[in-house]
């Protein structure tokens, strides 16, 4: 299986920019293709200390927003980054000259210019506007102007100090506040970027972390299973309800992807947390999530439901083999039956000695290729929103194809409604789908071009939110 790796890799990406916008592809070429243009792009735009001048809160004459900001899963891939918050418009920024940017049409299509971006200073020489562009639309100005306070901080949990970042709403407060729980694999407080800006201009205090053993905190993530990283965001909330200035009574969780597990669990281990965003977070197994989406994409490929069978069956040994409940040659059989299909030629040999955790690390920057060695594949999704008694919004995208979506509904509500919980809402949305941004309906592993946040998605939540007594005083 010299080459399974690689699958293991394709099926579990998911590039998630800050949980604003996601990127996710149905094929290791593609997924090699699209990280090699953010590697590229990011080796040719300014290092974070150098962007970072450029980064802010624009307001347009119609009053709102454009957020310029650092972003990225990881160190290597933060860049300069930009949400529209008039018009949905996204994008990465690349730089075209002192104080000039443009960002692309959509990950897919890298080199068509759609936006363009050039920043204007004042008499001191510091930026004070920008001019935005889309496509040959007239360009229209936004002037910076200071809407939060920012600080880092620092929080543990047991042995593990945590760093992040702390945003609060200009004025005294007290605020209401929210911590954002990363996804699966690594990830640092850039990471949330987009999420962080939007929660603080709802007049809420935000906290955005490393993720143990990423950026500045210690821990290793690769190491723990869930309730611990549910602790971490769970001593994120502890040191909010001691902050000045912060509500302790009004402390919820954001949380996608795998966040969508941790938020849950974590306020069923705790009476502190006021509500549960869950976004993306399966109402399955680890193992069922992980097949389904093997599933989809390989039928997205063409390849025939008897070989996707065999292909599911070996995935399936290969998490016993990681729990210790299957062999090495059982899972060198189950490949064995893969040899020669179409569609499954990345199913070939791989010794023992590197299906390993520290192997299949050492060849994935981003991810969890290994997680099925720490995490449970089995755990029971549900338990945790049977004890929840927190206000919770959960957050799907009808068009995603990594998660069992219809399953998920299904099960989180029946499991809501029998435990009797009084205040919650499961919502679908129809134009998206792992991430927040708009997909393809025809092909929903790509994203829609001009690449474009959900409008729908943010005035869901920011509704959700007021009606709950959880926003500040918006601007």
């Amino acid at each position: 299986m010299k080459n399974f790796p690689a699958i293991i890799c394709c099926i579990l990406f998911i590039c998630q920019l800050s949980g604003s916008f996601s990127i996710a592809c149905a094929s290791d070429d593609k997924i090699a293709s699209t990280a090699a243009a953010i590697a590229t792009a990011a080796a040719t735009t300014p290092a974070p200390a150098a962007g970072e001048e450029y980064c802010g809160e624009y307001f347009l004459p119609s009053g709102k927003r454009v957020s310029v900001y650092m972003m990225g899963v990881i160190p290597a891939m933060v860049r300069l980054t930009f949400i529209n918050w008039e018009n949905g418009r996204a994008g990465a920024l690349t730089s075209d000259g002192p104080d000039r940017y443009w960002a692309a049409l959509s990950p897919l299509q890298a080199e068509t210019r759609q936006t363009a971006i050039a920043f204007g200073r004042g008499a001191d020489n510091s930026i004070e506007h920008l001019t935005i562009q889309e496509g040959t639309a007239p360009e229209v100005r936004a002037d910076l102007r200071k809407t939060f306070e920012q600080r880092n901080i620092t929080f543990a949990n047991g042995d593990a100090v945590l760093s992040g970042v702390l945003k609060t709403p200009l004025g005294k407060g007290p605020f209401p506040a929210v911590v954002l729980v990363h996804g699966s694999g690594p990830g640092g407080r850039e990471q949330m970027e987009s999420m962080s800006r939007f929660f603080v201009h709802l007049g809420m205090a935000v906290v955005s972390y490393d993720k143990r053993g990423c950026g500045a905190s210690g821990g290793d993530w690769k190491q723990v299973d869930l309730e611990t990283l549910a602790d971490d965001a769970l001593a994120a909330v502890s040191m909010l309800a001691s902050e000045p200035g912060i509500d302790p009574k009004r402390i919820g969780l954001w949380g996608i992807s795998q966040g969508g597990w941790i938020t849950p669990l974590a306020a069923s281990r705790s009476n502190k947390v006021a509500f549960v965003i869950n976004h993306s977070g399966p109402g399955t197994s680890l193992r069922r999530q992980d097949t389904y989406m093997m599933t989809s994409t390989l039928k997205s490929q063409g390849v025939p439901a008897e070989d996707i069978e065999l292909a599911v069956q070996a995935m399936n040994i290969l998490y016993d083999y990681g729990r210790k409940k299957a062999t090495i040659e059982q899972l060198e059989a189950a490949v064995d039956k893969l040899r020669g299909k179409p569609g499954l030629e990345e199913f070939t040999s791989l010794s023992a000695d590197q299906l390993v955790p520290d192997s299949l690390y050492a060849r994935q920057a981003i991810g969890d290729p290994a997680w099925f060695f720490h995490l449970d594949p089995d755990r029971d999704a549900l338990q945790p929103y049977r004890l929840l008694r927190c206000p919770l919004l959960v957050v799907y995208g009808k068009l995603d194809y990594t998660i069992p979506v219809e399953e998920s509904e299904a099960k989180i509500s029946a499991v809501l409604k029998e435990s009797a919980h009084p205040d919650y809402l499961v919502k679908v949305l129809e134009r998206t789908g792992h991430g927040m941004s708009l997909m393809n309906p025809d092909e929903p592993n790509k994203p829609a071009e001009p690449l474009s946040i959900a409008p729908e998605y943010f005035s869901l939540i920011e509704e959700w939110l007021k009606g709950h007594g959880m926003c500040g005083i918006a601007e």
